[in-house]
Parts: structure tokens; C-alpha cells; sequence
């Protein structure tokens, strides 16, 4: 399926990508999975939510999508969960802060939010799931509000590189946040 401003995420050793614009600008709810042992795209079950501009990760053998933008141009709170023993997705704690184009990553267990656009604002926050407890916290923000960024986890810390600033200018900085620590540093 051709689309763009989608999530990707490697779970169960398979690629995933979800979610994101098609051809004609509408969001997806469509969701695929590439085999590479077999060379072979499927579908999955989709999304209940259509959603653009989302982020994706995996924490404890499940699959996780948040937020986005929907059909209406809103931005979404909701978060859902692949489960793939019941080849379904399921609703769990919306994110405190509706945000589509941010970062996500998986540390130590937890599920990672950083930053994004709610709509009117680029963000600074940063927000933490716990899929234990199935409950959201705010967590130390970025010094540096940006959308459109990347992260990674690299030694059991969370890095955040680049985006764009409140004035939609690219940025180049990078910061690292230490869980243990719950504090962001420049790097």
C-alpha cells in the first residue's frame, strides 16, 4: 500500500508499518507485516482508528501505536495494542497530550512519547507508559520543543535527534535522557 507520514516497527521479528496518508491524502487504518525469512508482505488486522503522523514501538511482546492525526485533521490521545496471540488490536490509556508527528522508543519496559505538534504547539513534553499498571506519567521534558524528530535507545538511554523548532526551522541538536535519573541532557 502506498503511503507516507506512517509508523514501522519490528516486533515478533517481522517489519510492521501502519497507519500514515495513502495516495489521496486520507489516513489509514491499514496495517502490514513483511516476513523476510519468506519475502512476503500480509495484511493485518487494521487499526480501529485511522491515524497519520503516528509513532509506533514494542514493549513486552506486544505492538503499541499512538496518537496521530485522524480523518478529521485532529490530533489523537488514543493508544493501541497488537496483541499476536489474539491477532487483535485493543484500546489502552490514551496519552495525556493529543500529539501526532513525535518520537517514540521502548526503554527498559516502558513506552517513550516525545515532543510532536498538538495542533496549535510544537511540545517539549515527554510522557512514559507502563504497560504493568496500563497508565501514563509525565516525565522531565526536553529542554527544546520539536516535531517531527527521530529517537533511539542506545545503552539504556533515550536519544532524541533533530525536527523542527517552534518556528518550523530544522534543528540539529540532540538530546539524551537518562531514566534513572529522569533528566535530559545535550549531547
Amino acid at each position: 500500500t502506498a503511503r507516507y507520514a506512517l509508523a514501522a516497527a519490528v516486533f515478533d521479528g517481522k517489519l510492521y508499518v501502519m497507519g500514515g496518508a495513502g495516495d489521496n491524502g486520507n489516513a489509514l487504518s491499514s496495517v502490514e507485516q513483511y516476513d523476510s525469512m519468506a519475502n512476503v508482505w500480509e495484511a493485518m488486522p487494521p487499526m480501529s482508528a485511522a491515524r497519520i503522523g503516528l509513532a509506533a514501538a514494542a514493549v513486552d511482546g506486544k505492538l503499541y501505536v499512538m496518537g496521530g492525526n485522524d480523518t478529521d485533521d485532529e490530533s489523537l490521545s488514543s493508544v493501541e495494542r497488537y496483541d499476536p496471540a489474539k491477532n487483535a488490536w485493543e484500546a489502552v490509556a490514551p496519552m495525556s497530550t493529543a500529539r501526532y508527528c513525535f518520537a517514540a522508543a521502548a526503554v527498559d519496559g516502558k513506552l517513550y512519547v516525545m515532543g510532536g505538534f498538538d495542533g496549535q504547539n510544537r511540545l517539549s513534553s515527554v510522557e512514559r507508559y507502563d504497560p504493568a499498571t496500563n497508565a501514563w506519567e509525565a516525565v522531565a521534558p526536553m529542554s527544546t520543543a520539536r516535531s517531527c524528530s527521530a529517537a533511539a535507545v542506545f545503552d539504556g538511554k533515550l536519544y532524541v535527534m533533530g525536527g523542527a523548532d517552534d518556528d518550523g526551522n530544522g534543528l540539529s541538536s540532540v538530546e539524551r535522557y537518562d531514566p534513572a535519573k529522569n533528566a535530559w541532557e545535550a549531547v
